[in-house]
């Protein structure tokens, strides 16, 4: 009797045993979500001391966002501004600071624009195309970023292809003649990730200026978008990474809210492209990462 009961105790032992331990396995292999602001380099979240809000690619699609500035509308701590409809100047104000307190980068690359008075960034025609995630950092990070981040950082992380080769295309269509279109592919292998994606936004709008002052001609706008990321990985320790992104707007722009404010032929251009290229080294075991990059803007 007491043999039995000392097997049946063992067995018992042992399975317990296990379960232990495939539940420790489990949770050794749990990932919590990851972010690079803040520090400059990969720390989970939960280890970040700054007030920080990162938006997904996944939260985007399911909300239906289809410009940044939309996308950092739903972010508690910022405050966004647009002059008129559809390609008005739009600016982030972030905890209070002036709009060219935030700084603003897209895969590392700083785009604030040192041409404008204040360096802000304008977000009227930036879009949703190929974006991965986008990391909102509030509170003064000069020290790590310079005299752009009073306020705080904006980083907007690109899509990396993996897996198999997927396509999409969409179309769509709505009220004052307006129409979007967009496609794009994605995929990768251990040598090569790549990521593309194409739109094109067509609205008819409505007249900025007041219509009861005999104000009818509409604002139109038109925006194309091109955005792609290619990635090369011949080694392990060695990767070539290259982005690229294209935003091309056209926007009708009235004189004023007043009587015969209407005009046709004042349109506000606009063509922005940067494009980056960076190889990555990493030497004796991981001691020792090189890196060297151009930017093209």
């Amino acid at each position: 009797m007491k043999r039995s009961r000392q097997k049946y105790a063992v067995a018992l032992g042992l399975v317990l045993a296990v379960c232990g331990s495939a539940v420790a396995e489990e949770k050794t292999t749990q990932l919590g979500e990851v972010v690079v602001t803040a520090t400059r380099d990969e720390v989970p979240i939960e280890q970040v001391g700054s007030s920080i809000t990162v938006v997904t690619a996944k939260e985007i699609e399911q909300q239906q966002k289809r410009t940044v500035a939309d996308a950092l509308r739903m972010v508690p701590g910022l405050d966004l501004v647009r002059t008129g409809s559809f390609g008005g100047t739009t600016a982030v104000f972030m905890r209070g600071a002036k709009s060219e307190h935030t700084l603003v980068l897209i895969d590392g690359i700083e785009m604030n624009d040192p041409s404008s008075s204040g360096g802000g960034y304008n977000f009227s025609n930036l879009t949703t195309d190929n974006i991965e995630r986008i990391e909102i950092l509030r509170g003064p990070q000069s020290t790590l970023y310079g005299s752009h981040a009073i306020g705080g950082v904006i980083n907007i992380i690109t899509k990396r292809g993996d897996g198999k080769l997927k396509g999409f295309l969409s179309a769509e269509g709505g009220s004052f003649a307006t129409a979007r279109e967009n496609a794009g592919i994605n995929g990768g292998t251990n040598l090569l990730q790549y990521s593309l994606s194409v739109s094109r936004l067509d609205t008819g709008g409505v007249s900025a200026a007041a219509e009861r002052y005999g104000n009818t001609e509409r604002d139109g706008y038109q925006n194309t978008a091109v955005a792609g990321r290619l990635g090369i990985t011949p080694t392990s320790n060695s990767e070539i990474d290259l982005t690229l992104r294209y935003d091309r707007s056209r926007t009708s722009v009235d004189n004023g809210g007043g009587a015969g404010k209407d005009d046709p032929n004042h349109i506000m251009k606009s063509d922005e492209l940067f494009f980056r290229s960076q190889g990555w080294l990493s030497l004796f075991n991981g001691m020792w990462d090189q890196k060297l990059g151009g930017i093209v803007q």
